[in-house]
């Protein structure tokens, strides 16, 4: 069980370049569109930027469940994500290494 968690715990820390990249990629629409921090939901990130992925989560996953979650500012959401998964993996790794 604790090898499983400190795995977890590096998969949330070495994904952290991931999204600090798709950080940038929302931060650089934001600032050359007419879009807003508030008025840019994931749903549109998604769907302008990453249609496949978009359609395949789609395909998977309860279709409310997701509009509920994308309906978000996705600058804030990716904020809070990278945040929130970094701060775990460190934590995990602390508590179980």
């Amino acid at each position: 069980m604790n090898k499983a968690v400190i795995y977890f715990a590096y998969l949330c820390i070495y994904t952290t370049p991931i999204q600090l990249f798709i950080l940038g990629w929302i931060s650089l629409i934001l600032f050359q569109t007419d879009n807003s921090i508030l008025g840019y939901s994931t749903k549109a990130f998604l769907v302008e930027n990453l249609k496949f992925w978009h359609d395949w989560i789609y395909s998977w996953f309860w279709n409310a469940y997701l509009d509920f979650w994308y309906q978000f500012p996705a600058l804030i959401m990716i904020i809070l994500k990278t945040v929130l998964s970094t701060w775990l993996g460190f934590w995990l790794l602390k508590k179980f290494k």
